[in-house]
């Protein structure tokens, strides 16, 4: 044993820095012990180092709050303790009391920090979903914090509530008892047994992972929150320094001329073009019915589409960095005027036109990175309006004779007529389509179409990834096929797979209501994504749509699989089983007549049209019968979990719903079946020496969640 005195004020023993080799009693004065905005007083006859690992670094930094005395003996592993206690049985009481009540003010100091932890996260969270619509709303460039999402909630660090906690708090509350007639019996066992695990029951674990995980959520959230607070002082104070930074900028101010500079297309297009957004501006019923108007619109799209065309051609030559932010602004959103966008608007565009950095996600893209798809043939034109693809379009022409074979052939591999098909057919339609009032729409940005704030409009590439995997959460095989295995070597002809593949979202540059499934796969192959639009300033609500969407996804794929026999029973499938639900309701004996008026009120809610009833149901059926509240018909229910069925986790949380009891029962056992079929592949496969391929894995892992 050791004494010395330590002064007021010294660190003397500093976390993760010095090692634990000795046990100190304090004889006299008191010792903070802190971590991570977190201290506990020690008192005379308190035990230092008794929660700590013998020869690691200590987990508390330990400074003298006052002169301190401290009596100090060797501590290098449990058998110092053995010795201790052998050479100094007295000090079975002092370390075991000193034990328990440096465990109970631990665990009282972590239940406050995991309180801090809880109120710091939820702050965080507020931020984190507050901050593009702030940042754009400064017209400040969105700067990616991803590590924002990843913060876990501090819920999982919950202690056990149980006789943990309670034996350590009666330990400190019968002290003197204990001391009296507990703590006398000489056991060396029973001394060493409660001084360690009396801290290493609950406290110290409990408490590392609170300080650690406060550390982490400091380190992974300072840089945002400082970004957040700084922007948020400005909307607070009004200050406009970065608007008008941005306001000044000349391609903003003078965006056609800017395009000019840009591009250098036909004078007479954009001379034209110019002069209509004039007459557009000035007109007092832009979007009347009259003929002139009607007229001025439409000379406005073709121009547009034209102007567009040239500015691509440009701009995908140029790293996107160089393009002007104007330019920028009317590739993404169609904007050519401040004017007839609204200073506040342009201002606002701006802002997320210089965030956006094409290529961040391969299924979810701007109009702009389409097309550069389509332009660079990493993809297939998409099918006209009359349902032609690109090479069918080609032939049709070549049939009525308005181009030769020759010409025919050489066009097949054309990239530029290839955009231009794109545009005059895809991107035309579909942005008028997405804009949801077809028959006043221009594709140019106009603010009187704002009806909902800018920032809370906007689709980025990463809310909409987010809530595409939400619904795949939800409804596993959203976007699955069937498709076909086969390996011939080790026997196996055919195995029918449960493929899934992500669709492309195409945001089209409009302020719309609106979107639209334009194919469910882009050419007679089963296996390749579907293409959807959507407007990239969405004004409705965003879950609603995206179910109606994924609805008529799931819709159109069975009938393209089910081919002729989409609508016949005998070949049972999503789409027939439907068909035959709607169509023979009223012969169905098994409905109730209360059942068959709600379908009946349905059917005509919907112009009779079976696919509306479904896409209605479907969106019922993933925001409220996922839940379990139930708001379909029994029939309907049936139908729509047999094939599309919830996630495990989903259908773990209905399994005492009487109405989901069986149906989880009978597709359950369809999975279990489906996995022993599967795993008898394996072992046919494995037999014959071959690797079991990715493909039947991938496979086993779908069906195990």
């Amino acid at each position: 044993m050791t004494n010395r005195v330590v002064k007021a004020g010294t660190v003397f023993y500093e976390a993760g820095k010095d090692v634990v080799r000795s046990l100190d009693i304090v004889a006299k004065g008191t010792v903070k012990a802190s971590r991570v905005n977190c201290s506990i007083d020690i008192p005379a006859g308190g035990v230092i180092g008794i929660g700590e690992d013998p020869l690691e670094p200590y987990t508390l930094t330990y400074e003298a709050e006052d002169d301190v005395s401290l009596f100090s003996y060797p501590y290098e592993s449990e058998a110092s303790l053995v010795a201790l206690f052998k050479a100094n049985p007295k000090l079975l009481s002092t370390l075991v009391s000193g034990a328990a009540r440096f465990a109970k003010n631990l665990q009282s100091a972590a239940l406050d920090a995991m309180e801090q932890a809880r109120t710091r996260h939820a702050r965080i969270m507020e931020a984190a979903a507050g901050y593009k619509n702030l940042a754009v709303s400064l017209g400040v460039p969105v700067k990616d914090f991803g590590g924002m999402s990843a913060l876990p909630a501090p819920n999982m660090l919950d202690p056990a509530r149980g006789w943990h906690r309670d034996f350590v708090e009666d330990l400190c509350a019968n002290e003197a008892k204990l001391k009296k007639d507990f703590f006398s019996i000489p056991s060396l066992g029973l001394g060493i047994g409660l001084t360690v695990n009396t801290y290493a029951l609950e406290s110290r674990a409990f408490a590392s992972k609170i300080f650690d995980y406060i550390g982490t959520l400091e380190k992974m959230s300072s840089e945002f929150m400082t970004e957040y607070n700084n922007l948020k002082s400005r909307a607070e104070s009004g200050d406009s320094a970065v608007s008008a930074q941005i306001e000044d900028d000349p391609s903003i101010h003078n965006c056609l001329e800017t395009i000019m500079e840009f591009c250098a297309p036909d004078h007479k297009i954009l001379d034209r073009f110019d002069a209509n957004i004039r007459l557009f501006k000035k007109s007092g019923d832009r979007y009347g019915s009259d003929d002139m108007a009607r007229r001025l619109r439409r000379d406005i799209s073709g121009d547009f589409y034209e102007l567009y065309t040239a500015v691509f051609l440009e701009a995908v030559q140029t790293d996107w960095n160089d393009i002007p932010v104007g330019v920028r602004m009317f590739l993404l959103f169609g904007y050519v005027d401040e004017d007839l966008a609204g200073a506040e608007n342009a201002v606002k565009l701006a802002g997320i036109a210089r965030t956006v950095r094409p290529g961040r996600d391969t299924r979810v893209v701007t109009i702009f990175e389409w097309l550069t798809l389509i332009y660079r043939g990493k993809t297939v034109p998409s099918k006209n309006e009359f349902d032609l693809e690109y090479p069918a379009y080609l032939r049709s022409l070549r049939q009525n004779g308005d181009i030769s074979e020759m010409e025919e052939q050489r066009l097949l591999s054309n990239r530029e007529n290839m955009l231009r098909y794109e545009i005059k057919n895809m991107f035309a339609t579909g942005n008028r389509m997405t804009y949801g009032q077809i028959t006043t729409f221009v594709p140019v940005f106009d603010g009187d179409h704002v009806i909902k704030k800018i920032e809370q409009a906007y689709l980025d590439s990463q809310l909409l990834g987010e809530k595409i995997e939400a619904i795949r959460n939800i409804d596993p095989r959203a976007f699955c096929r069937q498709g076909v295995f086969s390996l011939p070597e080790a026997g196996v002809n055919a195995y029918y797979t449960i493929d899934e593949v992500l669709p492309y979202i195409i945001l089209m540059p409009n302020i719309g209501s609106r979107a639209s499934l334009w194919q469910e796969i882009d050419s007679k192959k089963r296996s390749t994504p579907g293409r959807m639009i959507i407007s990239i300033l969405h004004t409705e609500n965003l879950d609603d749509t995206l179910f109606k969407l994924v609805g008529d996804f799931r819709w159109e794929m069975c009938k393209t699989e089910q081919g002729v026999h989409w609508n016949d029973i005998t070949d049972p499938s999503l789409t027939s089983m439907y068909c035959d639900y709607l169509q023979f309701y009223r012969k169905n004996s098994a409905l109730s007549t209360e059942t068959k008026e709600k379908i009946s009120i349905a059917l005509k809610n919907n112009s009779n049209n079976f696919k509306k009833v479904f896409v209605s149901d479907y969106v019922t059926y993933m925001k409220y019968e996922a839940t379990g509240a139930l708001r379909l018909t029994k029939a309907a229910r049936e139908i729509l979990f047999a094939y599309c069925p919830f996630a495990a986790s989903i259908r773990e949380k209905l399994a005492d719903n009487p109405q989901f009891t069986q149906l989880i029962k009978l597709h359950d056992n369809k999975v279990q079946a489906k996995q022993k079929t599967l795993q008898n592949l394996f072992q046919k496969i494995g037999k014959t020496g071959n690797p079991i391929p990715q493909r039947l894995r991938d496979e086993m892992e779908f069906l195990e969640k």
